[in-house]
Parts: structure tokens; sequence; C-alpha cells
């Protein structure tokens, strides 16, 4: 029973398979998307806190379709100290990217990370608030598995409600060093 089951899978897989190469669909055809490859990585930022600049680490994993569109997830986290009072931000966005020419050694790209984040406030609370972070740069294909890039654009901060604290505090520009690691295969 197992091996009939077995041998009638594999059939029908092949048989798709044959089919899929004469029909033609959103995802198999020319001008459609396609499935390029896969990659995901570190991030590592500088951002403006209240004109000073502090580090916010984390990390992507992206689809690549068309060889230039990345759609995925990003995480990332701050650790702010202002006077004495510990901040923390935290968020899991959204992550769009464009590359231009990504065949290119070195070549042009954007990003759009957006989604909710947390704010929390050592004594004072925590509030979910919305970070949107726009950027442009450039990357370099180091290897066929490794890109080195560097963005910078600016940090939009909103929905926060703590005491003493004002969106415009934790808003402003940023710049970015991301290693991606993975594979385009198409």
């Amino acid at each position: 029973m197992i091996r009939t089951f077995t041998l009638g899978f594999f059939l029908l897989l092949f048989l798709a398979q044959t089919n899929a190469q004469r029909e033609e669909t959103l995802f198999n055809n020319h001008g459609g998307i396609d499935f390029t490859g896969v990659w995901g990585g570190s991030t590592n930022a500088l951002v403006d806190f209240n004109n000073d600049f502090n580090l916010n680490s984390g990390g992507f994993f992206v689809f690549e379709l068309n060889n230039d569109f990345l759609i995925g997830w990003s995480g990332y986290k701050s650790d702010i100290t202002d006077m004495g009072e510990n901040i923390e931000i935290k968020g899991n966005d959204l992550f769009l990217g464009y590359t231009f020419n990504s065949e290119r050694l070195i070549h042009p790209l954007i990003y759009l990370q957006t989604g909710s984040g947390k704010l929390e406030v050592e004594d004072v609370g925590s509030d979910r608030v919305f970070v949107a972070q726009p950027t442009v740069g450039v990357e370099a294909n180091i290897a066929r598995f490794f890109r080195l890039s560097i963005d910078g654009g600016y940090r939009f901060f909103s929905g926060n409600d703590l005491t003493g604290f004002e969106d415009r505090d934790f808003a402003g520009p940023v710049l970015n060093l991301r290693l991606k690691f993975g594979w385009s295969w198409d």
C-alpha cells in the first residue's frame, strides 16, 4: 500500500511538472513573477536619538523575485541610555527592497522597513509604536553567496504616548551596514 501511494505520488509530481512546462501561469510565465533567490543576514545601524547616534542591531530574511525585488521580514533592537534612563525599541517589520542591476559588481538599491514596534522606557512603561524606515544605498557582490551594502535614510516614528518623550525624539537619520548571505539561482 505504501509503495503504491509513493509511486502514485511521484507519478503525479512528474505529470504536474511536465504539464507546467506547457501551461502559462503567473509564476511560470515570461514577464510574470519568478522566485529567484533567498537571502538573510544582519543589519547594524547608527540611528539618531536626541541628536546622539546609537547602535541598532537586527537581522532580515527575504525572498528574491525576478532577480531584483525583495520581500520578507526584518527585526531589530535598539538600546539607548538617555540621562540615566534605559530605553529599548524592538520591532518586527515588513521588509521591501529593490536592487537595480543586481548582477553587477556594485549596484544601487532602495529598501523600506515598516511595521509595528515596542518602545519600553525603564520606570516609565511601554507602548506600541509604528516605525517606517526608507533608505537608499549601494551594494557590492563580494561572492556569489555574500553581498555587502551600505544604505542611509530616515526613520519615521509615530504612536508614542509615553510621558516625557515625543515621536520626534526617536525619528531621525539612519545609516545601515548590511551583511547579506544567500543565493540567487536565476
